[in-house]
C-alpha cells in the first residue's frame, strides 16, 4: 500500500509523492522556453535510479525513459536525490538503449567532486541497474526489455498527480 513521502530533488525542488517498497513516484513542475511542464518522476531506491518520461522529449522520443544515477539519502518521510551525472535512455524494446555521461562522471571524480568510494559505488550501480532491467544477455527476444519500466513502479504509475510541489531557494 503507497504511503505519502516528500521527495528533495537536487536540493531545488521539494514535492509531495508516494512511496512503495522500494519505489517512490513525485511529481514537480518547471518552465522552458516560456513554457509550463509537469513531470512525474520515479526513483528505485534499490539501485537509486531516478527514471522518468521526459515531457520536453521531441514528439518521435515521446514515451522513451530517460534514467538517471542519482544519490540517495532516505529519511523515512523525506527522500533526497541528487544527479550523479551518469544517465540512460531507453526507447522501444528494438532500440538499443544509451549509456551518457560516462566522461562527465569521470571528470567528476578527477576534480575531486565524487571520491573514488563513492565513483565505485556508482558504476556498480548503473551495472546493477542495466542488468536488473535492461540487459538481455542469453534472451535473444527483441520485442520486451527484461523489466522495463520496472515492475516495482507498477502501484505506483497510476496514482493521481500530487500537486504543491515547490522551488527551494538555493
Amino acid at each position: 500500500m503507497p504511503t505519502g513521502v516528500t521527495v528533495v530533488r537536487d536540493g531545488r525542488v521539494r514535492a509531495g509523492g508516494y512511496r512503495d517498497g522500494q519505489a517512490v513516484v513525485y511529481d514537480w513542475g518547471f518552465t522552458a522556453h516560456g513554457v509550463d511542464y509537469v513531470q512525474r518522476s520515479f526513483v528505485l531506491l534499490d539501485t537509486g535510479f531516478q527514471i522518468n518520461q521526459p515531457a520536453t522529449f521531441p514528439e518521435q522520443q515521446r514515451g522513451w525513459w530517460y534514467c538517471d544515477l542519482v544519490r540517495v539519502v532516505d529519511e523515512g518521510h523525506t527522500v533526497h536525490v541528487d544527479d550523479n551525472w551518469i544517465d540512460v535512455i531507453v526507447g522501444p524494446p528494438e532500440h538499443p538503449y544509451r549509456v551518457l555521461d560516462l566522461d562527465e562522471y569521470a571528470d567528476a571524480i578527477a576534480a575531486g567532486e565524487l571520491d573514488a568510494a563513492d565513483g565505485v559505488d556508482g558504476l556498480r550501480r548503473t551495472q546493477l541497474f542495466l542488468d536488473r532491467h535492461l540487459n538481455r544477455r542469453h534472451d535473444t527476444r527483441r520485442d520486451r526489455w527484461p523489466d522495463f519500466p520496472p515492475r516495482a513502479i507498477a502501484a505506483l504509475a497510476g496514482l493521481p498527480v500530487v500537486p504543491g510541489w515547490e522551488h527551494l531557494d538555493t
